[in-house]
């Protein structure tokens, strides 16, 4: 018995299963270490089927040199967009970056196994913390939904470079703008403990302020992140949502 597979099928599969692991390769939170291998190729591989016919159908040319630059502008695109979503998902774990550089938790960062990369407890507990919650709220759903509009948006991959770098900057903008909107109630506190640490230490110069303001700093961190963490499923998916727009944009979509 002989199985006959359409050039076509075959070719948008090959293009499919390039964009689709350059795309899960750098996308939260398909992207952790913790995911296992064949978790993401058989997620890669069953998204590819579902793309291929679409993309088979946009093939024009067959030769080597068209087909090499397709798949170079496919895996473009998909980094892309999973750039695009990590940018802006990192601004989570970057606020408690800023919370534990605040407190001088960054000094003892250690290696963190699911990661691969060293990590500072707060940050580390806010990424953790983001991802159980993109889960919870369909996320990760909203992530593949937006691939695959981009996928139909732009079968053969191709980026509108000049919209591309401006969605890039903007993105930027709003990483830098989210990291601080979701630390800063626990940074001006801090903020406002360091300068009645400060003038506690001019009132009574023995007191070893050092030691007295690591515990401070650490008591008031802790029983702020309480009260803040109930804001953060909710700039969570506010965050996906922006993310994968600003990706959509550099496809014209």
């Amino acid at each position: 018995m002989q199985i006959e597979i359409p050039a076509a099928a075959l070719i948008g599969f090959s293009f499919a299963l390039v964009r689709t692991t350059a795309w899960i390769s750098v996308c939260p939170p398909f992207n952790s270490p913790s995911v296992p291998k064949r978790v993401r190729v058989g997620l890669a591989t069953a998204i590819s089927f579902v793309l291929a016919p679409q993309l088979g159908e946009s093939i024009s040319s067959l030769a080597l040199g068209s087909f090499v630059l397709s798949l170079l502008a496919q895996a473009l695109a998909g980094l892309a967009l999973g750039f695009a979503v990590l940018m802006l998902f990192s601004a989570i774990q970057a606020a408690g970056d800023l919370i534990d550089l605040q407190i001088g938790f960054s000094l003892g960062q250690v290696l963190d196994p699911l990661s691969g990369s060293t990590a500072a407890p707060i940050g580390r507990f806010y990424q953790l913390l983001a991802i159980t919650i993109l889960f919870a709220v369909n996320g990760h759903v909203l992530v593949v939904r937006g691939y695959l509009r981009s996928v139909e948006a732009v079968p053969l991959g191709r980026i509108d470079i000049a919209a591309l770098a401006s969605q890039l900057v903007d993105m930027l903008t709003m990483f830098m703008i989210a990291a601080l909107e979701i630390g800063l109630p626990v940074l001006a506190a801090l903020f406002a403990t360091e300068v009645a640490l400060g003038l506690l230490g001019k009132a009574a110069p023995q007191l070893n302020i050092l030691m007295l303001g690591f515990a401070a700093k650490s008591f008031v961190a802790i029983l702020l992140l309480g009260m803040t963490l109930a804001m953060l499923p909710e700039t969570t998916e506010s965050l996906v949502g922006r993310a994968v727009r600003a990706a959509a944009g550099a496809f014209g979509g």
